[in-house]
């Protein structure tokens, strides 16, 4: 049976977030950083539902950062620096 993203819960995927190796005073996380911390609890986890799963955690406003799969600088929304722009979950019109 095939991993899909419902099977990695939310809090899960958050709480790696959270317990990832901040990279600066900013508590950014890397996409890296984080994929370990997820996989320590979880086993291996493809890179490529691994970023589905943080796209739409980021889409929902769970976690803050990048999207695109760069480097990631994610941190969970109750640490966010400017929640007004970066930690809102999307809507039709921020889409």
């Amino acid at each position: 049976m095939t991993m899909q993203c419902k099977d990695i819960p939310d809090d899960v995927f958050v709480s790696a977030v959270r317990n990832a190796p901040a990279s600066s005073a900013a508590r950014w996380r890397t996409r890296w950083d984080v994929a370990t911390e997820l996989e320590s609890t979880l086993g291996p986890v493809p890179e490529n539902l691994f970023m589905a799963k943080a796209r739409r955690l980021l889409a929902r406003g769970l976690i803050g950062g990048c999207p695109c799969g760069c480097r990631g600088d994610w941190h969970p929304a109750d640490e966010c620096y400017d929640p007004e722009r970066c930690c809102r979950p999307q809507t039709e019109e921020t889409r």
